[in-house]
């Protein structure tokens, strides 16, 4: 791999080449079934699917486009850098000379540690199950592409070795945040690593649990000393992006739902499905979704269900995903905790809010005490999170 400086992300060059999706064109690549031609959409958040030296092409999300150059920062590279699924987003006008990409890696750092018999590597304090390449050390430098667990964990797709002495001490993590002490200025990602914010030079608004952030900073042992905290979610989505990810949770009615952790798509009358039907929108499926902002919501005009669903090879933990719903009467509630317990039918419950919970019918956290309502949410990490919350009114 060539050698290149130090920069927070990658970056691609490319320019759409009139390619199509591969599971709406009926194999020829140019054609919707209907005799249109598919084009790729404004914008894609996806994974690298292939990637043809010879012709200069690269294909993420099934859209083919030509790559008009490469570069990682400001250092130029070339197409012989990128590998399969890479997570990257394309940004820009698809009828531009040349829209940019930025390559999107959940991990960055060191590898510590590598279990051959387990399956399993260690970086940035994170225990991450995948069969490495053989020319991966203890010690190398690497970047990390996945897809969220349903314990908000890391199914790996990918992980690049980088040959690149500049990458030394350039520490980056993506997760869910939880465990926030905002005294301490401390919170975990996934399910354990402890990041410590108080020397962080940025944090980009109010922290809260439920959060999926970007960390960068240093490693001091197992704890990631943060530089810069960043929210990631939806709220600043163009329209007709397109983007891949896991259900992580979807509502009783099906007509809303969350992916990655990051952000909440609706779903109505005019939503289009492709490969696959309404009923098949549950947690853990791996989606293609392209969506418009109509007013505060986020539209999602067509749900593309990925192929592997079926085999479950991108999906082996689709089973360990849960959900709850529950009415009864709240008898109890903790501001500091942000939790409450909802006195049910068969017993008690425990139920968090987080950054991703809404309320429904005028209701806020601090007036549930006595309130009878019902609650839907998920279960992560052996806690109930709540993701909707509305009055009972029967």
């Amino acid at each position: 791999m060539k050698k290149v400086a130090l920069v927070s992300t990658l970056a691609l060059i490319l320019t759409a080449c009139g390619g199509g999706s591969d599971s709406s064109d009926n194999g020829n690549g140019n054609d919707n079934g209907n005799g249109g031609v598919v084009t790729a959409p404004t914008a894609v958040k996806g994974t690298i699917d292939s990637v043809n030296t010879t012709q200069n092409k690269v294909v993420v999300n099934g859209y083919s486009y030509d790559v008009a150059g490469v570069s990682y920062g400001d250092v130029k590279l070339n197409i012989n850098d990128l590998q399969p699924n890479m997570m990257v987003q394309i940004g820009g006008q698809q009828k531009a000379a040349a829209v940019q990409v930025n390559l999107e890696p959940t991990i960055t750092g060191k590898v510590t540690a590598i279990d051959l018999a387990a399956g399993t590597f260690d970086v940035n304090g994170v225990t991450l199950t995948y069969k490495l390449s053989n020319e991966i050390e203890v010690g190398d430098w690497v970047m990390v592409s996945s897809l969220p667990t349903a314990d908000a964990g890391y199914k790996v797709l990918s992980v690049v070795k980088f040959e690149n002495d500049d990458l030394i001490n350039h520490y980056e993590v993506e997760g869910r945040l939880s465990s926030l002490d905002e005294s301490a200025m401390s919170f975990k990602l996934g399910a354990a690593l402890h990041v410590d914010y108080s020397g962080a030079l940025e944090v980009e608004g109010k922290l809260e649990n439920g959060q999926w952030v970007e960390v960068e900073g240093t490693m001091n042992v197992n704890t990631l000393e943060a530089t810069s905290v960043e929210v990631e979610d939806y709220s600043d989505l163009a329209n007709d992006t397109e983007v891949e990810g896991i259900v992580t949770w979807v509502d009783a009615q099906q007509t809303a739902f969350e992916l990655n952790y990051q952000g909440r798509f609706v779903v109505n009358a005019q939503t289009k499905f492709e490969d696959g039907f309404k009923a098949d929108l549950k947690q853990g499926v791996l989606v293609e979704v392209t969506s418009v902002k109509q007013g505060a919501q986020q539209v999602a005009t067509e749900v593309e269900f990925d192929d592997d669903n079926s085999t479950g090879n991108d999906n082996d933990n689709v089973g360990n995903w849960k959900e709850f719903e529950v009415e009864g009467n709240v008898t109890s509630s903790d501001a500091t905790a942000k939790s409450f317990v909802i006195q049910g039918l068969a017993s008690n419950m425990t139920v968090i809010v987080d950054a991703n919970t809404e309320y429904e019918d005028g209701i806020r956290f601090d007036t549930l005490n006595q309130q009878r309502i019902e609650v839907e949410g998920v279960v992560i990490n052996g806690q109930n999170i709540a993701r909707e919350i509305e009055a009972d009114n029967d």
